[in-house]
C-alpha cells in the first residue's frame, strides 16, 4: 500500500468519529457517515470500511450512537482481518 492510500484511510478513520460525535452536538440533528475503500496490487489486497451514526433524541427517537470500523488484508506473508464496534444509547 502506498503512502497516499494509507493517509486517506487514516484520515477517514479519524474524521468519522469526529463527525459522528461532534456534528450532532453543534447541529442538534441526526448524523450518518459511511465510507469504504478497497485496493489490489502486486503486493496484495486491502479492504476497509467505517460507519458512524449519532441520533439526538428529538421526537419519538431515542438518542444514541453507533460506530463500526472493519478491515481485511491479504499479501505475500499472509492475511488478517479486524473490526471495532461500539454502541451507546
Amino acid at each position: 500500500m502506498n503512502r497516499k492510500t494509507v493517509t486517506r484511510f487514516v484520515f477517514a478513520a479519524v474524521v468519522a468519529p469526529a463527525l459522528a460525535l461532534g456534528a450532532p452536538a453543534v447541529a442538534m440533528a441526526d448524523t450518518f457517515f459511511g465510507a469504504s475503500y478497497s485496493e489490489a496490487g502486486p503486493h496484495g489486497a486491502f479492504e476497509g470500511s467505517v460507519i458512524a451514526v449519532a441520533k439526538d433524541g428529538h421526537g419519538d427517537d431515542k438518542s444514541g450512537s453507533f460506530y463500526a470500523k472493519k478491515f481485511s488484508q491479504a499479501g505475500p506473508h499472509g492475511a488478517s482481518q479486524g473490526a471495532v464496534i461500539s454502541a451507546a444509547s
